[in-house]
This record gives structure tokens, C-alpha cells and sequence, in this order.
């Protein structure tokens, strides 16, 4: 089956494309099968282009709505990372330093995840 996406275009609708991926981390002794939660990635963020998200509520309703948890919002829009104190630091080869802000550190923690072997698509789990 072939999807076009020009159809939608021309009429003004947008297309979002959703990718899902099931984090599991596998017990290796009969003792860590006990633990209940014990073995989960709770992130509590979200990463943009631009933006990044980090909070303390679970991401559903009862949570935004029944708890006092906060939220910090990184916004690098028009701004430079370069130079900043708080920003962590890589040395490069060639004694080159690369400065990257909370926003890229994050994203780079989104993508390790992603691509973790403990990472599965969820039509693994169907």
C-alpha cells in the first residue's frame, strides 16, 4: 500500500506520523523479578527544536490536575550556548571544546534511550 501525502497538503490538513517505543529493562536474577517498578525508565521530560520540558508529574490528566508537581521550561529561541558557565562542556579532539546547553544534553539523553536495545517498537508487544 503506497500513502501520498500531496492530497492532504493541498488541502491544508497536516499529517503527523507517530512512532511509539516500549522501554523494558530485563531482570537478571529471580530477586530483581521481585521488585515491583524496579526496573523502568520514568523520565519525566519532552524535547523540541527549541524548547526543552522537564517536570515532576507522571504525563496524564489526574496528575496535572491533583498534584502540586513543577515544571521547568529550557527555551533556547534566539539565543547562544556558547560560553555559558552552566552549559556542560566536551573536549573534542584537537583540545577543541563543544558547549552544549540543558536542551541538547536532554535530546542527547532522548536518543540514547531510543535507540537502546531495551528500547522496542510497541507492534513487538501486540
Amino acid at each position: 500500500m503506497s500513502l501520498s501525502v500531496s492530497p492532504l497538503l493541498s488541502t491544508g490538513l497536516s499529517l503527523l506520523i507517530s512512532r511509539q517505543r516500549l522501554f523494558v529493562v530485563p531482570a537478571y536474577t529471580p530477586e530483581q523479578e521481585q521488585v515491583p517498578f524496579g526496573r523502568v525508565n520514568h523520565n519525566k521530560y519532552m524535547v523540541t527544536d527549541q524548547v526543552a520540558y522537564i517536570g515532576t508529574s507522571n504525563w496524564s490528566a489526574d496528575y496535572f490536575i491533583n498534584t502540586g508537581g513543577i515544571g521547568l521550561v529550557v527555551n533556547e529561541t534566539g539565543t547562544e550556548t556558547q560560553g555559558q558557565e552552566s552549559a556542560k562542556q566536551e573536549e573534542l579532539p584537537g583540545d577543541r571544546v563543544e558547549t552544549k546547553s540543558a536542551r541538547q544534553q536532554l535530546q542527547a539523553l532522548f536518543e540514547r534511550d531510543w535507540d537502546s536495545q531495551y528500547a522496542k517498537p510497541l507492534d513487538d508487544f501486540v
